[in-house]
């Protein structure tokens, strides 16, 4: 198959760029399995065995799609509902505030009910940048962005203070909760801030840690730090907000609403086997079970059927 992908930002990416290498690892299960890829991105994209193709905006890049593709994915830029190929186009974020085209494709069950859609595809990891340990270390991971609120450093934190946990905090400073809040509460034993790392670093993180701790006050669309910690074997204990029930399963991990309900969650998760919790992530959010199904999601738009009906 002659596959299209279009993105609005340049890759490979140089920071974090969780949509980048969501994008990347599609890529490269794509190439695995044979299939021809043209990239339509920002000029200096540069992605081995790909035919990459310059566009610096939405005009560009519809231009730029070339002629004899069979299915064009746009993960950005997307076009009217006129566009005369077969396409789809994945919504990433939360999407407030443009219309949607009707080839929408959704990241979770419940970011698709949020935007009375029917399709979605989960998001996929590859489990290769991941480790696998079934021997923990004592400590509680904190990986998200500090600085937004909705991510819940700040409850986090209050969390490990009250029940006495030592907890990494990664995806920024102590400074960071300046804005994200909790920055005085911080100052004590125990909670350590090891700021924004990747890499070889941070998969050692996730899987020395006890368990991930994701106290999130948003519909979080999915959550790719939850998939990652899981690859590692790490359980997590969680929020039930957005995405999340649909990730973390009792098996994997355990969902609490109050702070009272915090510790049995932990222990609950805690005692998950890091095995089970590999598998599970293995199963249904790897980057190859991804690839899979946004293939036949291709195959029955080129067979014609009326997908987004």
């Amino acid at each position: 198959m002659k596959i299209c992908i279009v993105n609005d930002t340049r890759l490979p990416t140089k920071k974090y760029g969780g949509t980048e290498r969501l994008i990347a690892w599609l890529i490269m299960e794509y190439l695995k399995l044979g299939h021809a890829v043209f990239l339509v991105a920002p000029s200096g994209t540069d992605v081995p065995g790909v035919q990459c193709i310059p566009a610096n905006s939405r005009e560009d890049a519809l231009r730029a799609i070339p002629s004899d593709v069979d299915v064009v994915h746009f993960n950005s830029w997307p076009p009217t509902d006129d566009f005369d190929r077969p396409w789809l186009y994945t919504l990433h974020g939360v999407g407030v505030g443009h219309q949607l085209p009707r080839n929408t494709v959704c990241i979770s069950r419940n970011h698709a009910r949020q935007h009375g859609r029917k399709v979605f595809v989960y998001n996929g990891v590859n489990p290769a940048e991941f480790h696998f340990r079934d021997r923990k270390q004592d400590y509680l991971l904190f990986f998200s962005l500090i600085r937004r609120r909705a991510k819940g450093a700040e409850r986090a934190i209050r969390l490990a203070r009250r029940y006495g946990h030592r907890t990494v905090f990664a995806g920024g400073t102590r400074l960071d909760l300046l804005k994200g809040g909790g920055f005085l509460e911080s100052f004590r034993p125990g909670l350590k801030f090891v700021g924004k790392v990747a890499g070889e670093e941070k998969a050692e993180l996730f899987s020395n840690a006890q368990a991930l701790l994701f106290p999130i006050s948003w519909e979080e669309p999915f959550g790719l730090v939850l998939v990652e910690s899981l690859l590692s074997g790490t359980p997590v204990v969680a929020t039930p907000r957005g995405a999340v029930p649909e990730i973390v399963t009792p098996e994997v991990g355990a969902l609490f609403s109050t702070d009272e309900e915090f510790p049995e969650a932990l222990e609950r998760a805690t005692a998950c086997s890091p095995s089970d919790c590999r598998d599970w992530a293995m199963a249904n959010f790897s980057s190859a079970v991804c690839a899979r199904n946004y293939l036949t999601l291709y195959e029955r738009l080129l067979s014609g059927e009326d997908v987004f009906g």
